[in-house]
């Protein structure tokens, strides 16, 4: 996630603090399990590989819409 957890402490209200942390929290979470999925891959081979490239899709894609609400919800404070 390009957003540091400073910036959210930074640029969010009392209101908005609470929803910008769980999000970037949720986008963290989903790069550490897309971290593990790879390296999953990278060391058990080819059945590895198939189950765990969907788990890398997955989880980069919940961390990009994670980075997207908080790029929304940064701009909007």
């Amino acid at each position: 996630m390009k957003t540091e957890y400073t910036t959210i402490i930074d640029h969010s209200n009392h209101e908005s603090f609470v929803v910008n942390s769980k999000v970037y929290d949720l986008g963290k979470q989903a790069e550490i399990v897309k971290s593990l999925a790879q390296r999953q891959i990278e060391a058990d081979g080819e059945f590895a590989k198939i189950h765990c490239s969907n788990i890398v899709s997955w989880m980069q894609d919940i961390a990009e819409q994670a980075q997207k609400i908080l790029d929304i919800q940064l701009k909007n404070q």
